[in-house]
């Protein structure tokens, strides 16, 4: 036997040993779902295993819906989602980052049908399956590059521009003219959405879009000279590390607040009427309230993020961030 054998040999060994770890693994979680519902009705309970390149996925759920995802692996299991020490909070709910806050269910009708309030669809039924018009529309906004997903872990190069960026024609007085752009397709999207909102009576415009990567870093340097790193890494992304360098987000806000971009716009409202309505222009309230630990960085509800017609709506209507969005649908 050559040496080159060997180490094939050996390879294969450890591949078969990391198998059997794994099948161990979700063996032992399902025997103990099975006793722990035994012993404690309401308990929580695996929803589903998903496998993948680093190992199965565990999604682990409860009576009030999801409350962590969890990678197994040969090298030990990782959150991704929810915390072993607490529970991330939802907005209004307990331990709960994907289902329904408490006493916001379904409303019943008087015919007897059930309405599903905006953004808290049943998570048991995500993602959709056997819909291939769907599935048409995201891999087209995929191979557009729409859904890419950029933050603290997932960094775009310091040269990347897109070709496409056009000048947004609604945004705030006395903005710099550098950060007026977007790509073509978010632009024509957010010209209709503020379009819509003047035909609602709600005045709404971009205060900053594209951010190049040396703008970004003049930017959070400021921050962070002012309040200091970590604090400003809550609130301002890192130069490559900002979604306004892809060219698909948009910091908006209106004239109640003085063209200011702070949490208090998710109050008015005009907040409101983005929150609700965003989705039906490509868009998603990018950075949510009750989803920190997901997204790394504060409540914003002045920050949108454009990602197609099909995310968006699905986004809103499960009520996702995009990391848990592009997670489930196994998206890279």
């Amino acid at each position: 036997m050559t040496k080159h054998d060997k180490v094939c040999d050996s390879q294969r060994i450890t591949m078969l040993i990391e198998k059997k770890i794994k099948s161990i693994i979700i063996i032992s979680l399902l025997l103990i779902e099975v006793f722990v519902w035994t012993v404690t009705p309401g308990a929580p309970w695996t929803l589903g295993i998903i496998g993948g390149p680093d190992g199965p996925t565990a999604i682990i759920g409860g009576a009030d819906g999801p409350t962590s995802i969890i990678l197994l692996g040969p090298g030990g299991s990782k959150v991704i989602i929810g915390s072993n020490d607490e529970p991330i909070q939802d907005n209004g709910g307990k331990g709960n980052p994907l289902g329904e806050a408490p006493g916001q269910g379904p409303k019943e009708q008087p015919d007897g049908k059930t309405e599903e309030p905006p953004g808290k669809k049943g998570f048991e039924d995500y993602p959709p399956a056997g819909d291939e018009a769907r599935e048409r529309a995201l891999l087209e906004a995929e191979e557009k590059g729409l859904l890419i997903l950029v933050n603290k872990v997932n960094p775009v190069d310091r040269n990347y521009r897109p070709d496409d960026l056009v000048e947004i024609q609604y945004y705030a007085p006395g903005r710099s003219e550098e950060t007026r752009y977007m790509r073509a397709e978010a632009a024509e999207a957010f010209h209709r959405l503020v379009e819509a909102a003047a035909a609602e009576g709600y005045e709404i415009r971009m205060t900053t879009a594209y951010r190049s990567y040396d703008f970004q870093k003049i930017l959070f340097d400021n921050y962070a000279a002012r309040e200091g790193e970590e604090r400003a890494n809550t609130y301002s992304a890192r130069p490559g590390q900002s979604e306004h360098q892809t060219g698909l987000a948009a910091d908006v806000s209106s004239p109640v607040v003085d063209w200011q971009l702070s949490n208090a716009y998710g109050e008015t409202e005009e907040g409101k009427w983005l929150a609700a309505n965003a989705h039906r222009f490509g868009f998603i309230i990018r950075f949510p309230k009750g989803k920190e630990d997901i997204t790394g960085y504060q409540y914003e509800p002045w920050h949108i993020r454009y990602v197609g017609l099909t995310a968006a709506k699905e986004i809103y209507e499960y009520n996702l961030t995009l990391e848990e969005f592009l997670l489930f649908n196994g998206i890279e």
